[in-house]
């Protein structure tokens, strides 16, 4: 694991607070000491394989020897890039950042002030222990998604496969949940795939909430194996989530673009671009033997929450809105705007499967911003609870089931 020290704000004295991303997912850019519990704190970013569209969506550090200490951290260089128009800043006064006393619990800083103008938040904090972590949101690390791994190969309704390495060598995982001792005839497939950007972990904790109930003993998970294939591709951007990159790999190539223009034939986009290459290959390889009746992309973005998709087919648009209607009246989906499934468009990239192969597929971002239906900012528990019911939503979209 590549790993960074960042140098103490002050000298040698350890009881002074010091700054660090000695763990993995960790970024951090320069920090200025303002006094001896005040800094300024410049989020790193990222471009990308042009050298354009800095993403500076993804901060996560650790602060030490600070029990008791009244801290002002001041958050600052947001200001980016998205699709080519300079000035897109992925904060505002509605979202809060993430801290943790332990680097595995999280709550929100509550005490934030946004400042429209200079584009700047300003976090107060009082520790009871004597490290504190601050990210954009909730991390889900590498090594978590791993352990996750082990725990599903150890259960008789999972199989997993390495289907890939990434372009640092890690594996590419691609999860398989069904009662195997049943047929496949007949069941339908839907396929749930996440962290295709590394700085949206909320997706990743949907994505093992899914993976936990599918494979559980109740009722509803059972019903859910003996009718349907569940296949999850759960974190496509590994690179970056173990080393902090925000939104592209370490070529600078965005792992939700480029679907359409990667040719499986020319091994200069293996190259480049294994995490698209390898998935991608995935799913059109499991057309020559199967199908797929819904697959979904989650993404997390900072205030907007919808569904989005590239097709225009009655049957395929049928499927999706049963399921946006049930996730509307059942769960924690709280579209930001009252028009119901977007459809034309670009809609993520991915979704051009739909385009080449006529997959029925979609993009959903939830937001991390504040949620009105919550009347809170959405934590890690709502998120590994919204994945059993999205997992059984899907499922019974892919069966035309509305009620």
């Amino acid at each position: 694991m590549e790993i960074h020290w960042c140098e103490p704000v002050t000298g040698a004295d350890t009881g002074m607070v010091t700054f660090s991303t000695a763990f993995e997912g960790a970024s951090l850019g320069r920090i200025e000491k303002l006094d001896e519990t005040t800094f300024r704190v410049h989020v790193l970013g990222q471009q990308d394989e042009r050298g354009r569209n800095r993403a500076a969506t993804w901060y996560c550090f650790r602060m030490d020897h600070v029990l008791g200490r009244d801290l002002t951290i001041v958050l600052t260089d947001f200001v980016g890039e998205y699709n080519d128009r300079p000035g897109s800043c992925p904060m505002n006064e509605n979202l809060r950042p993430a801290k943790s006393e332990d680097g595995r619990t999280w709550t929100h800083a509550e005490d934030m002030k946004w400042d429209a103008e200079k584009k700047e938040a300003t976090v107060r904090l009082k520790p009871t222990t004597d490290s504190i972590w601050l990210a954009t949101q909730a991390m889900y690390p590498h090594s978590r998604f791993v352990a996750l791994v082990e725990e599903m190969k150890q259960s008789p309704h999972a199989r997993v496969e390495a289907i890939g390495k990434s372009v640092q060598g890690r594996d590419l995982f691609l999860i398989t949940v069904t009662d195997f001792a049943k047929s496949d005839a007949g069941k339908k497939t839907i396929w749930l795939q996440a962290r295709q950007h590394a700085w949206e972990s909320g997706t990743s904790y949907v994505a093992e909430g899914a993976m936990r109930f599918a494979v559980s003993d109740t009722a509803e998970a059972r019903a859910l194996r003996e009718n349907n294939l569940c296949i999850f591709t759960p974190m496509v951007a590994v690179d970056g989530c173990a080393i902090g990159l925000p939104r592209f790999n370490v070529h600078g190539f965005d792992p939700n673009r480029h679907w359409d223009e990667v040719n499986l034939r020319d091994k200069r986009y293996l190259e480049l671009m294994p995490e698209v290459w390898y998935f991608k290959k995935a799913i059109l390889n499991h057309l020559r033997g199967g199908r797929i009746d819904l697959m979904l992309n989650m993404h997390n973005t900072e205030t907007g929450e919808y569904v989005a998709t590239q097709a225009d087919d009655a049957a395929s648009l049928a499927k999706m809105n049963i399921m946006y209607d049930k996730l509307l009246a059942t769960t924690s989906f709280d579209p930001s705007q009252p028009q119901k499934l977007r459809t034309g468009g670009r809609s993520g990239n991915t979704n051009w499967l739909y385009q080449e192969a006529g997959i029925p597929v979609m993009l959903m971002e939830q937001r991390i911003g504040f949620s009105t239906k919550l009347n809170r900012w959405p934590t890690v528990n709502d998120r590994l609870e919204f994945g059993p019911a999205l997992l059984s939503t899907m499922a019974a979209a892919a069966h035309r089931v509305k009620d």
